[in-house]
């Protein structure tokens, strides 16, 4: 079935909305007595398998270095329901893995998958069993008529006592409802829902205080008489005054259905008193896990 797009204006519902930006600074990591190997790769449902790349932490004296990362010389082998594949090391990009050209299998909603990696004396080993496939069914953008009123404070300035370092602007909080085909068993799955403005306005501060992006159990979404859940997430976009129509942009709605180990990889992610995000690997860190992915694009902006 198509996909159903909808969008329309709606009258500022708001008077004035006030957001504090609260600014923080990265804390220096202490350095490891030996690297710890870190795993990347995402199975995606209905896609054959993909690309595994694998590294090494570096201690905070060395720096980041994507070249010094990249671990080579490792035995990689993916288990795919009855059937296993060996992987083989990207000859232009170092630390990147892919399977080998005559064993390229599709994987399926229900398929059981395993991870082993083996490298200098380190064995790393995670699996799971593969999602079933999420589809956008519809979206509906809601702007309303005119911005309203923001008050930006950067924590940065809240020391001087003379100063609170606010700033009056405006921004459009532009909602955005996406639905999708609900499951059976939706308790056993969870949601990563996303809004990502392509704007000249870099909102990701003032989306703190809104919602343009959130991890849920799938069961927690509305459902509806028909089968169709729903989301419903705000993002902003700012202008310097108040009679200043919104600026004409790209939208990506995306949609992502996974296991636990997934949603609680993603919800740590930048979770201040961590290291790294939770994992799903035994002898490693990082994630190797299934997904199912659906996203469209719509230009919000413009006339209807």
């Amino acid at each position: 079935m198509p996909r159903v797009l909808t969008y329309r204006c709606i009258g500022s519902s708001m008077a004035l909305l006030a957001i504090m930006l609260i600014v923080g600074c990265d804390s220096a990591l202490p350095s490891d007595s030996e690297p710890r190997l870190v795993i990347e790769g995402f199975i995606d449902t209905g896609k054959p398998l993909p690309a595994i790349r694998l590294s090494r932490t570096l201690s905070v004296q060395t720096g980041y270095d994507s070249t010094a990362a990249a671990v080579d010389g490792a035995d990689v082998v993916v288990r795919l329901g009855g059937t296993e594949v060996a992987y083989i090391p990207d000859e232009t990009r170092g630390g990147l893995y892919r399977p080998i050209e005559n064993e390229q299998i599709t994987a399926m909603p229900g398929d059981s998958f395993a991870l082993a990696v083996r490298w200098q004396g380190t064995s790393a080993s995670g699996g799971g069993t593969v999602p079933p496939s999420i589809r956008i069914f519809s979206t509906d953008v809601r702007v309303p008529d005119e911005p309203v009123s923001a008050v930006l404070l950067d924590s940065l300035a809240l020391s001087d006592s003379l100063s609170v370092g606010a700033e009056r602007g405006y921004i459009y909080p532009i909602e955005v409802s996406i639905s999708w085909y609900a499951l059976g068993r939706p308790n056993d799955y969870w949601v990563r829902a996303q809004l990502r403005p392509y704007a000249t306005f870099s909102s990701s501060f003032v989306d703190l205080f809104l919602r343009s992006e959130e991890v849920f159990r799938e069961e927690d979404a509305t459902l509806d008489g028909s089968g169709i859940r729903t989301w419903t997430g705000v993002y902003a976009v700012g202008v310097d005054a108040q009679d200043d129509p919104l600026p004409e942009h790209a939208l990506r709605i995306a949609l992502l259905r996974s296991g636990r180990e997934y949603a609680q990889f993603a919800a740590t992610r930048h979770t201040p008193e961590r290291r790294e995000p939770a994992s799903n690997l035994r002898g490693a860190v990082g994630i190797f896990t299934a997904i199912s992915v659906d996203s469209t694009r719509v230009q919000v902006g413009i006339p209807p």
